[in-house]
C-alpha cells in the first residue's frame, strides 16, 4: 500500500510536560484509520502537529514524500490536509452556504469552481436544505454536518476527524459513518479520533492507541479488544 502520511519520532513538550515521546504513525492511501487512548493520551496534538497548528519540537511529518513539518496551516490545506475540530468552530451568524464556501474560496480562486465545489459539500452532507440557515439555528447533528462539508469543500485526500460522533445520537452516528464509508469508498483517506469505541470499531480497519504521549498499540481493532496493555489502559471499556 502508497505512504500518504508519515510521522516519523514525532516528539512534543509543553514545558515539562511531554505530550508526545517519539511517536510514529504512518497513514496509507485510502484507509480508515483509528487514533485513541485516554483522555492526555497526546491524539489532538498529533493531529494539531500533522495539520501544522503545532511544531514538532523533535521528529518529522512527510505527506506524500515531502517534509511539511514546518509548513503553515493554510499551505497543508491546499496540499490536501483537512480536519474537523474536537468542537464545534462555524461562523454562528454566517448562513451555512457561506461557512463552506469560504473554506472553499481559500482554495480555489476560480469563482465558479468554488460554488460547484460548495454545492456538492453540501449535498454529500445533505444540507442542501439549510443552506440559507444560520448555525446557530441547527442541531448538533447539522452542525456537525457543516464542519464536515468545510473539510470536503477542499477537495483533501486525508480528513482528520477529531471526534466526529461527540455529541451525536445512535441513528445519528450510523449517518455519518455511513457519509465517511462513501468517501472512503471514493479513495479519500481518513484518521478518526474517537471515545465511542464501539462504533469506531465498526468503522475502522486499523488503530493506533497512544498512552501518556507513546505509541502502545498498532494493528487490527480486533486485535486491539484483546491486547493486555490496551486493555490495561482503559480499564475494561473496550
Amino acid at each position: 500500500m502508497e505512504k500518504l502520511l508519515v510521522c516519523d519520532n514525532v516528539t512534543k513538550k509543553f514545558g515539562g510536560i511531554v505530550a508526545l515521546d517519539k511517536v510514529s504513525v504512518e497513514v496509507y492511501r485510502g484507509e480508515l484509520l483509528g487514533l485513541i487512548g485516554p483522555n492526555g493520551s497526546g491524539k489532538t496534538t498529533l493531529v494539531n502537529v500533522i495539520t501544522g497548528v503545532l511544531t514538532p519540537d523533535e521528529g518529522r511529518v512527510v505527506f506524500e514524500g515531502k517534509d511539511i513539518t514546518r509548513l503553515k496551516p493554510h499551505k497543508r490545506v491546499v496540499l490536501g490536509i483537512s480536519r474537523i475540530f474536537q468542537g464545534m468552530r462555524v461562523y454562528p451568524y454566517l448562513p451555512v452556504y457561506y461557512n463552506v464556501s469560504l473554506s472553499a474560496r481559500s482554495v480555489y480562486k476560480d469563482t465558479r469552481l468554488a460554488r460547484a465545489k460548495t454545492t456538492w459539500a453540501l449535498t454529500i452532507t445533505k444540507l442542501l436544505a439549510e443552506a440559507g440557515e444560520l448555525p446557530v439555528n441547527l442541531t448538533p447533528y447539522k452542525l456537525r454536518m457543516v464542519e464536515l462539508a468545510r473539510a470536503l469543500v477542499t477537495s483533501p485526500k486525508l480528513v482528520l476527524l477529531d471526534e466526529p460522533f461527540a455529541g451525536l445520537s445512535p441513528g445519528e452516528i450510523d449517518e455519518t459513518i455511513e457519509i465517511i464509508k462513501k468517501l472512503n469508498e471514493k479513495e479519500l483517506t481518513f484518521v478518526i479520533v474517537e471515545h465511542k469505541l464501539r462504533y469506531l470499531m465498526k468503522l475502522i480497519k486499523r488503530v493506533v492507541v497512544l498512552n501518556e504521549g507513546k505509541k502502545i498499540f498498532e494493528g487490527k481493532p480486533g486485535e486491539a479488544v484483546s491486547n493486555e496493555e490496551v486493555a490495561k489502559v482503559y480499564l475494561g471499556v473496550i
